[in-house]
């Protein structure tokens, strides 16, 4: 559909995400995920990180039915999801570690002994 790393314009990506120019600078209003490059005159440029939001933003909203404030609300604690879910993984790695270690030594002590 689109390229990795592409910058589009407004009207391009107006088109890619199938809704009209206004809807894509309210959303980006609403929703600090869209921040689209804009250059001194002030000319917007939606890289392909952006288009997958807004595509994303736009199944919340048309298909999932969410209101904007709760597909601001989703995008929020899906970020603090993910950081959650990062320290929790890590927690369990670092446990699973200190098994391994406890292992190691004893077998450590049984054989030196």
């Amino acid at each position: 559909m689109f390229e990795t790393n592409s910058y589009f314009t407004i009207s391009k990506a107006s088109e890619i995400i199938g809704v009209q120019t206004h809807v894509l600078r309210f959303w980006e209003k609403s929703f600090s995920i869209i921040r689209p490059n804009k250059t001194k005159s002030g000319r917007r440029y939606y890289s392909s990180s952006d288009i997958k939001n807004l595509l994303s933003i736009k199944k919340l909203l048309y298909v999932d039915g969410f209101t904007i404030k709760g597909a601001v609300k989703y995008f929020e604690n899906k970020d603090n999801y993910s950081a959650k879910t990062d320290y929790s993984n890590n927690l369990e790695k670092i446990s699973e570690l200190e098994k391994l270690l406890n292992e190691g030594n004893n077998l450590i002590k049984k054989y030196c002994n």
